[in-house]
């Protein structure tokens, strides 16, 4: 049952063991008092609030609202449906259902890493749509032939004089192609001007695009330090699409602080990004051998992506043993029931790549509240903490029958990916959903 009109003044959650989002231990038989949109107090002891609406926890355990680091929640459908078969309207009601059975697996705070979402992140703001806080990129900023040039082959035919035929994903604001300064300067204040959190560019090839071999590298030195310079002036930062050591260190040469994906990165590449407080953003499922099942993978590209997943299969525990910060990251892309199985495929398989629950539920909370953070003063929210349990931070939190530190299935994570049934269903387990104080979900 949804609640979304339920805020009371206080609310007191009683006799809970709580995961705050940064120690691996639970505390045992705690109290929550919630005032407004904030946790006024955490506590062992008796909390007095006589005027509260009081919930028994019974037991459950108490978390922070998860957080989804990677995502796109504007580009639901295949590619080539988008490409030659879609207009915004398509996309956007197609979103509203995105936007909530987001909120329903759990997920309070969602980055979205490329598309048109600032109309949904207003939406949410104003109590229009039900859905996680938003933090949008926009349109994620690629060169010509770059990870966001979608156009089909014969779009720009044999002359860069006859390139101006735009893709779909340009006119509806997936994606920018720029080259060179000037255009990469605009593309960027653009975003920055219809609301961005933080920017997002495509510095590397990738797998589901399929004119940008995967180990290339892309935008010059002077493109990307002239957008992170510009993007610093409004007081955030930028994140990079990126595979490759000699892509990564070039951004990092620019100040670039979150590395999305990065699986084909050297260790010491990974001691550079952990020495200089930056953050790598994965969506693990890159590297698993599920990937091959996967309907937006073009053909050619999967020999060769199968065979990297098996060469950096030790990718996230190395990522660990050298200090790099990670942020949990579904990459929600594509056909609901496609994305929606692969982040509850993703929350298990971390389990398995990292080998640590704590670790992947620091990853889903505290580590990617971190990086909400970073937008300075762009971010819209910044009155409380997000992903901690802690006087001061936001009210998003999640009460669950279980402990997702012993089975991460308690929180949705499933060992199935496209051989999970398609329809989604509420999670059992999830018995409470709080965001910003209010009450999503009540199932106790």
């Amino acid at each position: 049952m949804r609640l979304h009109t339920e805020k009371p003044e206080q609310t007191l959650i009683n006799n809970v063991n709580i995961f705050d989002g940064v120690n691996e231990t639970l505390m045992q038989g705690a109290s929550v008092l919630v005032e407004g949109k904030l946790i006024k107090e955490v506590s062992t002891d008796e909390i007095d609030a006589p005027n509260a609406i009081v919930i028994d926890g019974d037991g459950r355990t108490l978390m922070p609202g998860l957080i989804d680091g990677h995502a796109h929640v504007m580009i639901n459908n295949d590619y080539g449906v988008i490409e030659r078969d879609s207009d915004i309207t398509d996309l956007s009601y197609n979103a509203v259902i995105v936007m909530e059975r987001f909120l329903m697996d759990g997920f309070t705070s969602v980055r979205d890493m490329g598309g048109p979402a600032f109309g949904l992140a207003r939406a949410v703001n104003s109590g229009l749509l039900i859905g996680p806080r938003l933090y949008p990129s926009g349109a994620f900023i690629s060169q010509t032939s770059g990870h966001g040039d979608f156009r089909d082959r014969a779009d720009p035919g044999f002359s860069y004089a006859d390139a101006g035929d735009l893709s779909n994903f340009e006119r509806m604001g997936i994606g920018t192609v720029a080259d060179g300064v000037p255009e990469a300067l605009k593309a960027t204040r653009l975003n920055l001007r219809n609301g961005a959190t933080q920017i997002k560019i495509m510095a590397g090839g990738g797998g589901s695009s399929r004119f940008d071999p995967i180990d290339t590298t892309q935008f010059s030195k002077e493109e990307t330090c002239a957008i992170v310079e510009t993007t610093k002036d409004w007081g955030t930062y930028v994140a990079a699409h990126v595979f490759t050591d000699r892509a990564v260190n070039r951004l990092l040469d620019c100040g670039v602080r979150t590395f999305e994906h990065t699986f084909f990165i050297s260790e010491e590449t990974m001691q550079r990004i952990a020495a200089e407080g930056a953050y790598v953003v994965p969506q693990m499922w890159g590297i698993s051998p599920d990937l091959a099942k996967n309907p937006l993978m073009p053909p050619a590209k999967i020999p060769l992506v199968q065979e990297l997943g098996k060469e950096y299969a030790d990718f996230g525990r190395n990522l660990v043993k050298n200090g790099v910060k990670v942020v949990f990251a579904s990459d929600y892309v594509g056909v609901n029931a496609d994305a929606e199985r692969a982040r509850r495929y993703e929350i298990w398989w971390r389990t398995q790549t990292f080998d640590s629950n704590f670790e992947v539920l620091k990853q889903m909370t505290s580590v990617a509240g971190e990086v909400l953070a970073m937008s300075g003063e762009r971010n819209p929210y910044k009155e409380g903490k997000l992903g901690v349990i802690e006087p001061g931070a936001y009210a998003d939190l999640l009460l669950v029958d279980g402990n997702p530190l012993e089975d991460i299935r308690a929180i949705g994570g499933q060992e199935q990916w496209f051989d999970a049934p398609e329809e989604w269903k509420p999670i059992e387990t999830i018995d409470l959903i709080m965001l910003n104080g209010a009450i999503y979900k009540n199932d106790l």
